[in-house]
């Protein structure tokens, strides 16, 4: 198994941070609708 160049898997970790930020956010104001 070769390794990926440094700069995809940097790539690749920014890409799923903002995957999570915006699923969390999502989530958060998912909740916050149904308890109002």
């Amino acid at each position: 198994m070769c390794f990926h160049p440094m700069g995809e898997t940097v790539f690749w970790l920014k890409s799923l941070y903002q995957l999570g930020f915006v699923c969390f956010f999502d989530f958060y104001f998912w909740i916050r609708d149904k308890q109002l």
